[in-house]
């Protein structure tokens, strides 16, 4: 399976809200990088977005493009209070042996920065 495939096979457990298929794409020693915060495994990186996810009402994934063990995504976030935002974001993953490794986002995070005590 290709690093594109890992990764739209994850987003999409995670748009159906499926927590259990979305960990099976992920490698245990996962890091995620994101603006605020840095998460060093799988199960904190699934913590987090357990909680986003509360938030979230859309998640819709607008492409994603793989090269070798690298994919990226690109998709629209809509997310109600405490953080009322329109979001679009940017993700690199990398992908070894079926499951993701690593994950950098980028988005505007202006709208997020009080959740996470920035200025």
């Amino acid at each position: 399976m290709s690093a594109a495939d890992v990764v739209r096979r994850f987003y999409d457990a995670i748009v159906m809200r499926d927590l259990a298929a979305a960990r099976r794409h992920l490698h245990d020693g996962l890091v995620f990088e994101g603006l605020f915060e840095t998460y060093p495994d799988a199960d904190a990186y699934l913590k987090a977005l357990t909680g986003l996810l509360s938030i979230t009402t859309r998640l819709e994934v607008r492409a994603v493009f793989g090269e070798g063990e690298n994919a990226a995504v690109f998709f629209d976030l809509d997310t109600r209070a405490p953080v009322e935002a329109k979001t679009f974001v940017a993700e690199w993953h990398r992908v070894r042996d079926g499951r993701i490794v690593w994950v950098k986002s980028a988005f505007d995070g202006r709208a997020f920065a009080k959740m996470f005590g920035a200025t």
